[in-house]
């Protein structure tokens, strides 16, 4: 069964406006906002499966059975995973209460926009996010040629010898959760999401 995207719903559902259109928007807060979403997501499946571990122990008696440990194990597990769950939900929340992307998104619609499937060793046209590190860089907004990696990508900056590699969120690559693999944002009629 593939995975439902309670965390994509739960986005679009708080701000009118789906993870894509949030990655389009020229505000760092609304372009980390898939990153921060691919965190709480992950993290909230880890917790899960070990609450899930812990209950399955607990049906089976296996703490009946076992050392004091048998228990303790699984429950500082849990304990670990919801202190990191809590701050990466602290981080989404931070960036979904933003003023500046608020004010953008009630300003502007939200764009329409295609996902275009990429694999590792395609080169690929894409405009880079507003992120706060291609912001730093000078790089946001700019539509150029990327070289997809496996977990980063390469490209070639305008007047630099040397090639630049960028993680997948700063380069504009997302992952589709529930068909686990890479994609960029294409404007509706255009190659990429063009800079604002």
């Amino acid at each position: 069964m593939p995975h439902l995207d309670t965390i994509s719903r739960w986005v679009t559902a708080t701000t009118d406006r789906s993870l894509d259109q949030h990655a389009a928007d020229p505000v760092p807060a609304a372009a980390h906002l898939p990153e921060a979403a691919a965190t709480l997501r992950h993290l909230r499946t880890e917790l899960l499966l070990a609450v899930d571990q812990l209950r399955t122990l607990l049906i089976n008696e296996d703490d009946l059975n076992g050392s004091t440990s048998t228990v303790a194990g699984p429950v500082e597990t849990i304990r670990a995973l919801a202190r990191e769950y809590r701050y990466a939900r602290n981080w989404i929340d931070t960036l979904i209460g933003d003023e500046a992307r608020s004010a953008y998104a009630e300003a502007n619609p939200g764009r329409s926009l295609r996902r275009r499937y990429v694999n590792p060793g395609d080169t690929v046209l894409v405009a880079l996010p507003h992120t706060d590190s291609c912001r730093r860089q000078n790089l946001a907004g700019h539509a150029t040629q990327i070289k997809v990696g496996t977990s980063d990508a390469r490209l070639r900056p305008p007047g630099s010898v040397n090639p630049l590699r960028l993680s997948h969120a700063d380069a504009g690559i997302y992952r589709d959760p529930t068909e686990d693999r890479l994609y960029i944002l294409q404007g509706a009629d255009d190659e990429a999401v063009p800079d604002r």
